[in-house]
């Protein structure tokens, strides 16, 4: 995590200064001008932990107030630097191609305040769309047939909603309006249900308390449960009316068992990390395989997981994999450094303990026995835009091998 932060830190500065950069050379800015346009991008470089630090301070107002203003910023700044950049290249690429060919290619030049002005334009353009984008859920159907099932089994799921600051009440209904359309027989929410601090948010865990599926709604934790405060965390989704699975397997019905896992980031923080096969036996360590093999191979086995990753060299011992966390990189170009890192990569699979999917937004076949499928998450994370990445809400239909 502290490295994510330095990293993060030091590429968003890099931005910011690229971007004063670029106006410098546009505009004649007085030494105060710049003095005060630089004050204004610390801030927004900041102001992912100001929003934190806010939240944990107790001033709520100045939270919401950071939030809207440095995530849409750091969604604009982001389309606005790759524009620069980009035009940047092309200039370059001319001024080369004129030095190679001993010609003068000036004439295809864009001038730095054009190319200025249609970044501005394009980066605005593009987060309007991505705010649309964010708030159009997409219902994503997968049929699986089985010879496990007698019946059909209805399995909704949700990820990554990151109730918070900013995905409220608005949104929070509209996700659960969505849910209800479609009536299922379970709901499953695969982490990050919630994101930072939940301070005034009890009166939103209504939405989803009244959803009351016949086979019951199970979560498992993402990281965001554990940045946000465990307790605090469960104790939420509790209220909406969810069991949290914390590596613990139930009966769903007479041929479905749910499997829920803790995120891996529960290594990171001292919380009890108890494993139980039902709610009457006693707790008992054991690892997620020493689980998955005390179900009985002719159930159904379905594992919450938030990230979708898979033990390295270990059986597949479940029968769908569901899980989220990527949010199939949620602003493109995003999607590609996701995919980068959550595929079949040989020369990162030989750094980790990790085997990661070949596809991270796809019902994936993973062994002879297992599948796995990532949704796209939900919610957001960060800029509340999404491009190229609508938000899901998953549904799976378990039917009978020989059904119709």
């Amino acid at each position: 995590m502290k490295l994510f932060l330095i990293f993060f830190i030091l590429i968003y500065a890099s931005m910011h200064f690229y971007a004063m950069t670029a106006a410098s050379s546009v505009f004649k800015l007085t030494t105060g001008t710049k003095a005060g346009i630089a004050f204004i991008m610390l801030i927004m470089t900041t102001a992912p932990f100001i929003v934190r630090f806010s939240e944990k301070v107790g001033l709520h107002s100045t939270a919401m107030v950071s939030a809207y203003t440095g995530y849409y910023w750091m969604g604009f700044l982001l389309y606005f630097v790759l524009s620069l950049f980009f035009f940047d290249l092309f200039r370059l690429f001319i001024y080369l191609a004129g030095k190679v060919s001993h010609s003068n290619l000036d004439f295809l030049r864009i001038k730095i305040t054009k190319s200025f002005y249609v970044s501005v334009l394009f980066s605005v353009i593009v987060c309007v769309y991505g705010y649309f984008e964010a708030r159009s859920i997409r219902i994503e159907k997968l049929v699986i047939r089985t010879n496990k099932v007698s019946s059909p089994v209805k399995i909704a799921q949700i990820s990554d909603v990151h109730i918070g600051l900013i995905i409220r009440e608005k949104r929070i209904k509209a996700i659960v309006e969505a849910i209800a359309g479609e009536n299922p027989d379970v709901l499953v929410s695969t982490g990050d249900f919630v994101d930072g601090q939940l301070d005034k948010l009890d009166g939103f865990a209504k939405y989803f308390e009244a959803l009351n599926p016949p086979m019951g709604k199970y979560a498992v934790t993402g990281n965001h449960e554990f940045y946000a405060g465990l307790n605090q965390a469960v104790y939420f989704t509790e209220l909406c009316g969810f069991k949290i699975l914390r590596n613990t397997a139930v009966n769903v019905g007479s041929s479905v068992v749910i499997v829920g896992v803790d995120d891996i980031e529960v290594n990171n923080f001292r919380v009890p990390d108890r494993v139980r096969l039902d709610a009457a036996s006693d707790a008992a360590d054991v690892s997620e395989k020493e689980l998955l093999m005390g179900i009985p191979p002719d159930k159904y086995t379905i594992l919450l997981k938030h990230r979708p990753n898979l033990n390295n060299n270990e059986d597949r011992l479940f029968d769908l994999q569901l899980s989220g966390h990527t949010h199939k990189g949620q602003i493109f170009p995003f999607n590609l450094i996701t995919w980068i890192f959550y595929t079949r990569q040989p020369w990162l699979n030989s750094f980790t303990t990790w085997v990661y999917v070949p596809n991270h937004n796809a019902l994936e076949k993973v062994s002879e026995r297992s599948s796995l499928y990532v949704n796209r998450g939900t919610g957001t994370w960060g800029p509340p835009i999404r491009v190229l990445s609508p938000p899901e809400i998953t549904i799976v239909e378990l039917v009978p091998l020989n059904s119709q």
